[in-house]
Parts: C-alpha cells; sequence; structure tokens
C-alpha cells in the first residue's frame, strides 16, 4: 500500500494523523469518523446509522446536517484547534485519549459565519472552484 500525504508529508504528524485516519475508516466496529468527508454518506454504514440511532435513543441525537450547517470558516477554525491538539501529543508514548465520538456537544455551529447563498456567492464559489480547484 502507498500513502500519500498531499499536507506537509516532511512533517510525522501528518503521516501519523493520515494513518489514524485510515484504520478508523478501515475498522468496521466503529463508526465512521464525524468529519464532513463523511456526513452525507454516514446513513450507508450500518455500524454508523446504528450508532446515531443509538446517541438519538440516549437523548443525545446527531444533527442530520452538522457540518453543512457549519460555514467554511468555522470548519477550518476547527481543524487548526484539533490540529493543534495533535501537535502537542506524545505519539510514540501515546497514552489512550478519549475520542471525541459527539463534536455537537464541543463546537456549535454559528449561523453568523455562514454566507448567504446569494448569487454574489454563488459566483465568486464557481469562480474559486474553476479558477483554483476549491471545493
Amino acid at each position: 500500500m502507498t500513502i500519500v500525504v498531499t499536507e506537509n508529508a516532511q512533517d510525522p504528524i501528518y503521516c501519523l494523523l493520515f494513518w489514524e485516519e485510515l484504520v478508523r475508516f478501515m475498522d468496521n466496529k466503529k463508526p465512521l469518523p464525524d468529519v464532513p468527508r463523511y456526513e452525507a454518506v454516514r446513513h450507508l454504514d450500518p455500524v454508523t446509522a446504528e450508532y446515531d440511532v443509538a446517541q438519538a435513543k440516549a437523548g443525545n441525537p446527531r444533527p442530520e446536517v452538522y457540518w453543512r450547517d457549519m460555514s467554511f470558516d468555522q470548519q477550518e477554525e476547527i481543524y487548526k484547534e484539533l490540529l493543534e491538539e495533535c501537535f502537542e501529543l506524545d505519539w510514540f508514548n501515546l497514552e489512550p485519549r478519549d475520542e471525541i465520538t459527539a463534536p455537537w456537544q464541543r463546537w456549535t455551529p454559528k449561523p453568523e459565519l455562514k454566507d448567504t447563498l446569494n448569487w454574489k456567492y454563488k459566483a465568486k464559489r464557481l469562480g474559486l472552484q474553476l479558477g483554483m480547484g476549491l471545493p
């Protein structure tokens, strides 16, 4: 297997983070990581769907469009916060840490940061997507 780390392959932290995500994705005993990339397909994974139903029954329902309710700027802030925590970890003498299983309890969407979907926003996003390949 060949792994290509697109961020900064010279820094082992990014390689370790990629490996952790890959291992978690391949583990069919745990739900998918709760990240924006997998939000649209959470219901297709039986373990994740079962986990979400169990969370709802326990009185802690996961918002269906949790990550989509956030702006890209807020998602970037969360990513940077988590990345800072990763740089502080001692990866090679790692004590197990609590997993973030309910991010909606730690971060709430801030609607004031979300761009309004008017024609100016759509034209700007389309230009960025076509010109720079941004999502």
